[in-house]
């Protein structure tokens, strides 16, 4: 029985690597009308390297053992948004409160319940939410769909993270970038 567990899920991850590479509809922000996620496919998206002076993020990224490129991404979000404050999920002490508008990343082994929590936090505070490997498994998929389908909010579907922005002055659009 495991094994059959297996190989659903390495086909369900391949498909998902053959989507992503096929999937050109917003490549250099082609077809995106709205001038914030046009902002933050050029700004973000698109930038190699670190754009701003400030690494803390990025640092404690790579520090959880996040990739590179990702964590670059991420870090220029956070630079580009001018966010005030970010927290790890899981956290190895107690949350901090957060001050201002707070980036809230998700790990890749963090539960669906943690999740669900962290969504309903994030979206009364109106900040902004990363879950990171939404695609490692068909329920953690399914799940980061009904976040974006339950709460209004701009999302990104990155294949290797998901953002969700709730601005409640944002119009409520997915994207798969």
């Amino acid at each position: 029985m495991n094994g059959i567990k297996k190989i659903k899920q390495r086909l369900f991850r391949g498909y998902f690597r053959v989507r992503a590479h096929i999937h050109v509809r917003h490549w250099r922000g082609h077809g995106i009308h709205s001038p914030f996620m046009y902002g933050i496919v050029r700004n973000v998206f698109m930038k190699d390297r670190i754009t701003g002076c400030d690494t803390t993020l990025y640092d404690a990224l790579r520090s959880k053992r996040v990739g590179h490129r990702h964590a670059v991404k991420i870090q220029n979000l956070y630079t580009h948004c001018r966010l005030d404050s970010f927290t790890l999920i899981p956290n190895v002490g107690p949350p901090k409160p957060a001050s201002g508008r707070n980036l809230c990343i998700l790990l890749p082994d963090v539960t669906l319940e943690t999740i669900a929590a962290t969504a309903h936090r994030v979206s009364e505070d109106k900040g902004c939410m990363i879950i990171l490997s939404p695609h490692r498994s068909a329920r953690h998929w399914r799940f980061a769909q009904q976040i974006w389908q339950h709460y209004p909010c701009v999302s990104v579907d990155r294949r290797v993270m998901t953002i969700y922005f709730f601005n409640p002055k944002l119009p409520p659009q997915h994207y798969r970038i």
